[in-house]
């Protein structure tokens, strides 16, 4: 199975391509909802956080999201040993996912496919771009959040949206998403079929 990796900062519009892949019948696994769901169901997940942070980080059955942001904010180690439980239950929920796939092209979405290490799995790399003001805008009415907000939002995610990717696509006008999308598809499977005669 080919793998697309769908990544891009917030109000990029990642997951509207994500969307158009998903109508075209590709089916594109959200890491980032999967994520928030595991978090409050993987008893990996809880152990690890609750050993790391205290019991005080669930409350019943839910993570506390707020908590858990409180507790990383002033230590990026904390937030590097956070990671290093969650990533890879991750990660191992997409392998299980993509093994059920009937399709021979799949994606995964992520707003942090290389810190994380997702990178790692895909055979192609789309990045969703637009200008930023752009992504600010969709972005504010989105999600009701300031402009500064937003932009260090931005700010944040440099290294993630200049990280290698082997298609790039943008999403403001006059470029239309879904002629990049089908135009990129076709691309995937003319080098796996290339690859495939090599061998």
């Amino acid at each position: 199975m080919i793998t697309l990796g769908i990544t891009g900062g917030i109000g990029s519009g990642k997951s509207i391509v994500s969307h158009v892949l998903q109508t075209l019948g590709i089916p594109v696994y959200d890491s980032d909802s999967r994520a928030k769901w595991l978090n409050d169901h993987s008893p990996i997940i809880r152990k690890g956080l609750t050993d790391l942070i205290g019991s005080e980080v669930y409350d019943g059955e839910c993570l506390r999201r707020d908590r858990l942001a409180a507790a990383i904010f002033a230590s990026h180690n904390l937030l590097l040993q956070v990671n290093a439980i969650i990533h890879p239950e991750v990660k191992n929920d997409f392998l299980r996912w993509r093994a059920s796939c009937p399709s021979d092209l799949s994606g995964l979405e992520s707003a942090i496919l290389h810190s994380s290490g997702f990178h790692t799995l895909c055979d192609s790399i789309i990045r969703v771009d637009a200008p930023e003001e752009i992504r600010i805008e969709r972005a504010t009415a989105r999600d009701g959040t300031s402009v500064e907000a937003i932009r260090k939002r931005i700010q944040s995610q440099r290294a993630e949206e200049t990280a290698p990717a082997d298609y790039i696509i943008m999403n403001a006008p006059p470029h239309l998403i879904i002629p990049q999308v089908i135009q990129i598809i076709s691309s995937v499977r003319q080098k796996a079929q290339k690859s495939c005669l090599r061998d």
